[in-house]
């Protein structure tokens, strides 16, 4: 099994006399006696593939051997008849191969029977903090607590090991972001079949989540469906408004199945027909798509993709007269092209002037948000590095003017 791999990618990585912990992570109280729905640490899914809150695996590297342990929460009959069965050791093992199975109970005592008996010099932890404001993880809170204890041991993050890691998908991880990719089609055809005749952007929502629920998937992300206006704002997601039948309607939605993402955007009229002017600005858009598709190989940064957008863009609105200098694309194109996809949607392991290597998986979204015109376009589709290319996952999700309008017409 892969994760047994990856676990040993680690174990080589780390010195002697250390010792690797990773927390699943725990329930959040949202209020009362309620809480919010538990969501997996990723890195610990990607090294275990369990999906069991307050389960923790520890990795050991000792001189003359490794291991590897799973702690797994000790099974409560009672609290079974509310919540449902606990994992058993049996079915971690299964899943985790991992061979050694312990109760959460005993996990104080076995790092403390380390500490004193295996000459344990160094704590490997995985924490990742993006903002001094960020919630206290588990993980950071015992680490914490550790170092108070423990003053004289050594601790080092794994943290951007793992990520680096994660960012260069498996046959397993591709196939599972194809299949989200999938669902997230016949869910997009299902509201695009409805546009003609929805009021309200919440309607087409509701018809694109029917779909994911059909296939026991979860939005992605929170949707965006924005008419109007509303679609030059990049992270709209109140829904709420009514489309007015005019308008371009530009969806940024994906589904997410077995936690493996997919990040799709599509613009389409409301009325099933575009105008001269939206035309013109759209096929700006899948110009600009194909000259990052022209671009995408080994090698190339982000950056670089994003540069070619920029540059077409200002050719081309001074073209279109809608600006004269080339500074003032940005009025019109403020976000990058490309962001890594994955176990997260903005997946992590990006780092500045990284290069892209092959199975790496990215998205391509270029697009253009015109107030004075009232709308915005965004065209996006998920990619995977090749070695001498890139192929597009999505490419089944129609996007070209003619198909939309036929789809819309009924004739798709």
């Amino acid at each position: 099994m892969i994760t047994k791999q990856r676990r040993k990618q680690l174990l080589d990585a780390m010195d002697d006399f250390s010792l690797f912990i990773e927390f699943a992570g725990n329930e959040i109280r949202r209020s009362a006696d309620a809480n919010y729905p538990f969501s997996i640490k990723r890195n610990f899914y990607y090294l275990t593939n369990i999906d069991e809150q307050e389960a923790v695996l520890i990795l050991v590297k000792l001189p003359h051997r490794q291991s590897e342990t799973l702690f797994i929460r000790d099974i409560d009959l009672t609290l079974q008849k509310w919540n449902g069965t606990y994992l058993t050791s049996t079915k971690a093992s299964e899943q985790s191969e991992i061979a050694s199975i312990s109760s959460l109970s005993s996990l104080e005592g076995y790092i403390q029977s380390h500490l004193t008996r295996s000459g344990i010099r160094k704590i490997y932890v995985d924490i990742e903090r993006l903002a001094k404001t960020d919630r206290v993880s588990v993980d950071e809170a015992w680490t914490v607590s550790m170092k108070q204890s423990y003053p004289t041991l050594s601790f080092e993050n794994m943290n951007a090991r793992i990520n680096s890691m994660r960012t260069r998908k498996d046959k397993s991880e591709v196939d599972a972001i194809i299949n989200a990719i999938d669902i997230t089609k016949n869910a997009f055809e299902r509201m695009l079949d409805s546009t003609k005749t929805a009021k309200y952007e919440y309607e087409l929502q509701a018809e694109f989540e029917y779909v994911l629920k059909k296939h026991d998937a979860s939005p992605a992300f929170d949707m965006i469906v924005a008419s109007g206006k509303d679609a030059t704002i990049l992270h709209y997601v109140k829904n709420n408004k009514k489309i007015e039948d005019d308008s371009l309607v530009l969806c940024d939605m994906g589904a997410s199945k077995d936690y493996y993402n997919s990040d799709i955007s599509r613009t389409f009229p409301k009325s099933g027909q575009f105008t001269d002017v939206q035309k013109k600005y759209y096929n700006l858009v899948l110009e600009a798509m194909d000259r990052v598709f022209d671009k995408i190989r080994p090698g190339v940064t982000l950056k670089q993709l994003n540069d070619e957008v920029i540059d077409l863009y200002q050719t081309r609105l001074k073209e279109f007269g809608l600006i004269k200098e080339s500074h003032e694309v940005s009025r019109y194109y403020y976000h990058g092209v490309s962001h890594f996809l994955g176990l997260d949607v903005h997946d992590v392991g990006q780092v500045e002037q990284m290069v892209l290597a092959p199975g790496q998986i990215i998205t391509v979204e270029p697009g253009i948000y015109i107030e004075e015109h009232g709308f915005g376009i965004r065209i996006e589709d998920d990619v995977l590095v090749t070695e001498d290319g890139y192929k597009n996952l999505s490419s089944g999700i129609i996007k070209r003017i003619e198909d939309i309008e036929n789809r819309m017409k009924g004739n798709g």
